[in-house]
């Protein structure tokens, strides 16, 4: 159809109560709903109107009934509706069972039939109930004679024609009131086809409805059978989590700061307020059962709407009440083909005998002769008969119209009944719908409620576990914060040896050849050139945080033996639990130019560096960006420390990956550490310990990629499309999103795109399908999202997840 809108569009409306047709004829412009309404007000009050169209049956839109597509569908539906048009070489059907032509059509249901209290259907009464019959000839005879003047035998033929034309205005009556009978009867017919569709689209929104409504709820209980499956295991088993706290002792360093405090805790059941966790437990547990309880109404309700068998029967009988209107089209249009053809020919047969008999009057009464008027009363008294009996058999004919129109409107009053009673079969079902969606909705408020008051119990469960991490993030932490200090006081120390080293040249150069020099190159020229050398006074910003870090000591069965080769290292305010001030003061040089000695663009750089190095592999070593002397004591204590640091980071990383470090190779360590008498003897052992650690690291990604099904290895030397990488996180950056670094060798500043995860996961394992090189902007912006020096290269991977843990 054009999409011009000033040409117009005739609509086709459908009522599903009366099966009444209503065209609409309406500029493609003004085709709207709120138009249509307007014009089926008559019909229908709009406040009461649902509209329909489909298939799939859905509520109009302006947009929808403007489309070229939807007109066009709208076309073939009409097309299909008309019996003229209807091919002669088909099945006579009036209801067709495939959609596959595409036809639409449009319906209009009313608010007030779906109802409880929608008023009886009218009872339905066809047209023409009686046929009048004329007793007299209409009109003038054709014999122009005066009956008052006539010649005496010439009063039986006039009174002959008169009784042809009695006949045969009857048989016209008849005739023409068999074409309105079978007119009436199409259109009942037709009607109660209407009725049918609008019933198919009724159950077809409903069935959509009904689909939808099952989906919801299978998602839904999938969902809430998990969490409040594991919402009662943990209700189940509180007490007995509860008692396991109270097994499990507090360090002992913790058990005295709490002393210090003025609290008494021995071990983690100390720490937890049980009194009002065991109220929070049983208010728990009594939503759970209340939502459990709702649960069970909803799937009876559910149950409810329409069982499968009971669906079928309905669908069934549906189907044997259009098969019934197929059957009575059927049997109008056998009527059409009979009794209308029979009444049409009979009539026209009386027609011919009357044209006969008055040709044959007029014959005789212009011959003059009384004999051949005598022997035209025996042929018109046999004509006479024969159109009598004519009319006798259209008016059985007729009669038999009758009985078919009273079958007819009986059929459409129990359609109409029917129609009624399954409409409000059809609303009570979308209300009962619409309740399970409310229940469903209501009910996952609930359950996100109960979830969040979960919460408060599942930190009391993951106590034990969050305990252990505790301590090893201690350790970490310390790790960290003496690597720092080791690796400060080495510089310290380089730059005081350098300072000695100036001096001693500078004085040789003035008792040598600056002797010899004029008094112009001390005064103009250079005029420091007999000063010494500056004294760096660089201020390392103080670690408070190892004052608050209680020692955990190296007590877990898990730990390193870099952990002991940091408590053997420790100054002795450290073994009693000493602070960064006290060890800082510990290891100064003696010299003033070395106290707490760092740069400021050392300084300045520290937060990046922290986030770029927090995984680390042995060959990506911390002492590459330090200048440090070989054989000083506090180079090799300062690389002893960075290298524990490490390895605590590999540590968390295999226990994220659910490996633990064996003790076979602590032992060792262990007794290496016993035997060695040289500080470089522990950094070699230290060393080995950090290689073997990396060995199980790889040990354990290869049974990670096996229990995925995977056959990549995890790529840490170079990244490249279709690689596969370990992201593990590394802090916040701008906007406090966590960000994620690649585990690499090498290969800095490779991060984890945002967008290919949800939550906060340990770790994830993914495969690189896109990277972007960037160049970092100002610290701050959305150009360095990372913290890195203005010009550094970094490059954002987009992955595809293959597992990540929470």
């Amino acid at each position: 159809m054009a999409s011009n809108h000033s040409q117009s569009v005739t609509i086709r409306v459908l009522a599903a109560s009366t099966g009444m047709t209503y065209k609409i004829k309406l500029l493609l412009s003004e085709l709207t709903v709120t138009n249509l309404r307007s014009h089926l007000a008559a019909a229908v009050p709009p406040q009461n109107q649902i509209l329909l169209l489909g298939p799939p049956y859905k509520v109009p839109k302006n947009t929808t009934l403007q489309s070229e597509e939807i007109l066009n569908a709208l076309r073939l539906g009409d097309m299909e509706d008309d019996p003229i048009q209807e091919d002669v070489t088909k099945p006579r059907t009036l209801l067709t069972r495939s959609e596959r032509s595409g036809a639409k059509r449009l319906f209009l249901f009313s608010k007030l039939d779906l109802s409880e209290n929608a008023p009886d259907p009218p009872i339905c009464h066809l047209e023409p109930t009686t046929l009048t019959l004329p007793t007299e000839a209409p009109g003038p005879s054709p014999l122009s004679l005066d009956p008052s003047g006539a010649p005496p035998l010439h009063l039986p033929l006039f009174a002959f024609e008169r009784q042809f034309m009695l006949h045969m205005s009857q048989g016209r009556v008849l005739a023409d009131g068999a074409d309105l009978r079978m007119a009436a009867c199409r259109t009942c017919v037709q009607e109660q086809a209407v009725m049918a569709r609008s019933l198919r689209a009724a159950v077809s929104n409903l069935s959509d409805h009904y689909h939808g409504a099952a989906r919801t709820r299978a998602e839904f209980t999938a969902n809430f059978q998990a969490k409040t499956s594991a919402h009662g295991a943990l209700l189940q088993r509180f007490d007995a989590i509860l008692s396991n706290l109270a097994t499990i002792p507090l360090h002992p360093s913790l058990v005295s700061i709490a002393r210090a405090a003025g609290r008494n805790m021995e071990n983690l059941l100390d720490t937890v307020p049980v009194e009002r966790e065991r109220a929070w437990a049983t208010q728990c547990l009594h939503s759970h059962q209340r939502l459990l309880s709702l649960f069970g109404e909803l799937e009876i309700t559910f149950n409810q709407l329409a069982s499968p068998s009971s669906r079928e029967d309905i669908a069934q009988r549906d189907h044997d009440a259009e098969n019934e209107i197929n059957n009575l089209w059927s049997k109008v249009e056998d009527a059409v083909q009979n009794i209308n053809e029979a009444q049409a020919q009979r009539l026209e047969k009386l027609t011919i005998a009357h044209r006969d008999a008055v040709q044959r009057i007029t014959h005789a009464m212009n011959s003059q002769s009384d004999d051949e008027i005598q022997n035209v009363f025996t042929p018109l008294r046999e004509m006479s008969n024969s159109t009598k009996d004519l009319v006798s058999q259209m008016l059985k004919d007729d009669e038999q119209l009758k009985e078919l129109m009273a079958s007819v409107a009986g059929a459409k009053n129990r359609m109409m009944r029917r129609m009624k009673a399954r409409l409000r079969e059809v609303s009570v079902a979308q209300s009962s719908i619409q309740k399970v969606l409310s229940s469903v909705g209501v009910l996952r408020e609930a359950l996100v409620q109960q979830a969040e008051n979960m919460v408060h119990l599942e930190h009391v469960a993951e106590l034990p576990e969050s305990y252990r991490v505790f301590l090893l993030e201690l350790r970490r932490r310390r790790a960290y914060g003496q690597a720092v200090m080791a690796s400060a006081t080495a510089m310290m120390d380089r730059v005081a040896a350098m300072r000695d080293d100036e001096v001693r040249a500078r004085e040789k150069f003035l008792r040598g050849a600056g002797r010899h020099l004029m008094p112009a190159f001390y005064d103009i020229f250079v005029p420091t050139l007999a000063t010494p050398p500056p004294l760096f006074t660089p201020q390392l910003p103080a670690l408070v945080e190892l004052d608050t870090l209680p020692n955990v000591g190296m007590s877990s069965a898990a730990d390193s033996a870099a952990d002991a080769l940091m408590h053997q290292s420790a100054t002795v305010a450290e073994q009693g639990g000493g602070s960064a001030s006290t060890l800082t003061a510990e290891s100064q040089h003696p010299q003033q130019s070395s106290n707490m000695m760092t740069s400021a663009a050392a300084a300045g750089q520290e937060p990046a560096r922290q986030l770029e190095h927090l995984i680390v592999s042995a060959d990506e070593q911390s002492g590459d960006e330090i200048i440090l002397d070989p054989a000083s004591n506090t180079a090799i204590e300062a690389e002893a420390k960075t290298l524990a640091y490490e390895n605590f980071i590999l540590r968390q990383t295999l226990e994220r990956l659910g490996a633990k470090p064996p003790r076979a190779y602590i032992e060792e360590a262990r007794a290496k550490d016993g035997a060695a008498d040289v500080a470089g003897e522990e950094v070699v052992a230290v060393r080995k310990e950090l290689e073997k650690t990396k060995i199980l690291l790889e040990k354990a990604t290869h049974q990670l990629e096996a229990s995925n099904n995977l056959n990549d290895k995890i790529s840490h030397s170079s990244f490249r499309i279709g690689d596969v990488g370990l992201f593990m996180p590394t802090g916040r950056g701008t906007g406090g999103k966590r960000m994620y670094l690649a585990f690499h060798t090498n290969c800095p500043h490779r991060y984890l795109s945002t967008d290919c995860i949800k939550g906060s996961p340990d770790f994830v394992l993914g495969r690189i399908i896109y990277q972007e090189e960037l160049v970092a902007g100002e610290i701050g912006t959305d150009a360095n999202p990372y913290g890195l020096h203005v010009g550094t290269k970094f490059w954002v991977l987009t992955v595809e997840v293959l597992k990540s843990s929470q």
